[in-house]
């Protein structure tokens, strides 16, 4: 099936203005490195920080009996990139590049299921590229005024921009809301995290199993895992800030059958496929390259 160049174009445009801005508009926005996002290494982490916060909001969902409207799958993508963005304190320095490589993912998965022809739309997960606009709203409506010089009509029209503010306010007052019930931690009157009470005894806790390599390909996924400074602080954070009734586990399992990660409700335990990561890996180096001969591409 031939890719529709202006839906690719539309998707990828985000990640190209921010790869290809001029020098003096970067001068707003401080610490911004755009190049990051083509680093293995960042691009993996970020992902799977993305795609952990994800499955830990179904736990909590879950756990807690949370009502939602609208598709848990939703809610948990909105719960992740907003506790992304309030633990930052803003957009700006590794954020804005942990959530341009996040949502650069999105475009290579959308990009992938196009040209193979699975793009699932009974799925109760949003398409990839309604995630990718998904996300690009709330990080302009986090700070407008600080990625202006971001905004093109082509990734983001004003149409959606309009309201991006109003959509940031509302999910930051959701998550004030969830973290007064289900955490250790309130927000202040700046939307910082403060502590709220103190952690008891039986406090459920999340607890991480890398499970071991199956084939020669899954080992340097096992060792990168071992090694993952960002996911034993993930864990830690995780632990700090979750209210849990009972212990999560977060397990990396190499015997899947492919690329994904779920919360199941009868285990207690996040699911995280190898080949997930391994997908990751894969893409962090075809971006780059995807990039420069789709925006080439008159069609």
């Amino acid at each position: 099936m031939k890719i529709p160049g202006t839906i690719l174009r539309t998707a990828i445009l985000f990640i190209l203005s921010t790869c290809h801005i001029l020098a003096d508009d970067l001068e707003s926005l401080s610490n911004f490195h755009p190049e990051k996002v083509y680093e293995s290494s960042f691009y993996i982490d970020s992902n799977l920080e993305f795609t952990l916060l994800h499955e830990l909001a179904h736990a909590v969902i879950d756990t807690n009996h949370v009502p939602v409207l609208g598709g848990q799958e939703n809610a948990a993508d909105q719960i992740a990139i907003m506790l992304m963005i309030t633990t930052h304190h803003g957009i700006g320095g590794d954020l804005l590049d942990k959530l341009i490589a996040i949502s650069g993912e999105w475009m290579m998965e959308w990009q992938q299921e196009i040209a193979s022809g699975d793009v699932v739309y009974w799925d109760s997960h949003p398409l990839q590229i309604q995630r990718f606009y998904e996300l690009t709203c709330l990080v302009y409506g986090a700070e407008p005024d600080a990625v202006e010089t971001l905004r093109t009509e082509s990734w983001l029209p004003v149409q959606r921009a309009w309201y991006c503010s109003e959509e940031y306010i509302k999910n930051r007052e959701s998550l004030a809301w969830l973290a007064k019930r289900y955490s250790h931690v309130e927000f202040d009157a700046n939307w910082n995290l403060t502590t709220q009470r103190s952690q008891t005894a039986n406090t459920g806790k999340v607890k991480l199993q890398i499970g071991p390599p199956i084939t020669d390909k899954n080992n340097e996924v096992y060792s990168m895992l071992k090694n993952s400074k960002q996911l034993q602080y993930l864990i830690a954070r995780s632990n700090q800030v979750l209210k849990l009734d009972r212990d999560i586990n977060i397990a990396f399992d190499a015997g899947c059958s492919g690329p994904d990660a779920w919360w199941s409700s009868e285990q207690n335990t996040v699911f995280v496929c190898y080949q997930l990561v391994e997908q990751f890996s894969k893409n962090s180096k075809k971006i780059a390259g995807s990039i420069r001969k789709l925006s080439a591409d008159p069609d």
